[in-house]
């Protein structure tokens, strides 16, 4: 996809009014979204990078959230060769809830059944059924895993 084209999406995808089509166009960038994902309007998914980013099944992304996959420094450090971090991918794995305004940084994943608090920023991996909250985010309690539905007889 055209670099233009590819920016255009991404603009619709900030604004759209409705949850399934704003999914619908970052699949169509790149982001690969399973099934029953709802991204929240404002939320930003790295532009140049977002087939690196990949949201699993029954994930919910609050609205103005950023998820970055690299982190560019300034011409000055690209010169001087200070700062270079390559890209590295986001994982959100099924269940993951990411509140509003958090910011997840290149190369974490967010833990099957996990809640990130609003506002935090994620540097490092969140585990499953946790809960993680703050700047740095930090996991502040662990949730029950889930009962297996028993078959009935």
């Amino acid at each position: 996809m055209g670099r233009f084209i590819g920016r255009i999406l991404r603009m619709l995808a900030w604004i759209a009014p409705v949850y399934q089509f704003r999914t619908s166009v970052w699949r169509k960038c790149g982001v690969k979204i399973g099934k029953r994902v709802y991204i929240g309007n404002l939320t930003f998914i790295d532009g140049q990078y977002p087939h690196l980013v990949t949201m699993e099944d029954d994930v919910s992304v609050g609205p103005s959230v950023l998820i970055l996959a690299h982190s560019g420094g300034s011409p000055y450090h690209h010169q001087t060769k200070i700062f270079n971090q390559p890209p590295k991918p986001v994982l959100l794995k099924r269940g993951a809830w990411i509140g509003s305004g958090a910011i997840l940084l290149p190369g974490v994943t967010i833990g099957e059944g996990s809640i990130v608090a609003a506002g935090s920023v994620v540097s490092k991996n969140v585990p499953d059924f946790s809960i993680a909250a703050g700047n740095p985010a930090r996991v502040v309690s662990k949730l029950p895993k889930p009962r297996k539905a028993k078959k009935s007889e």
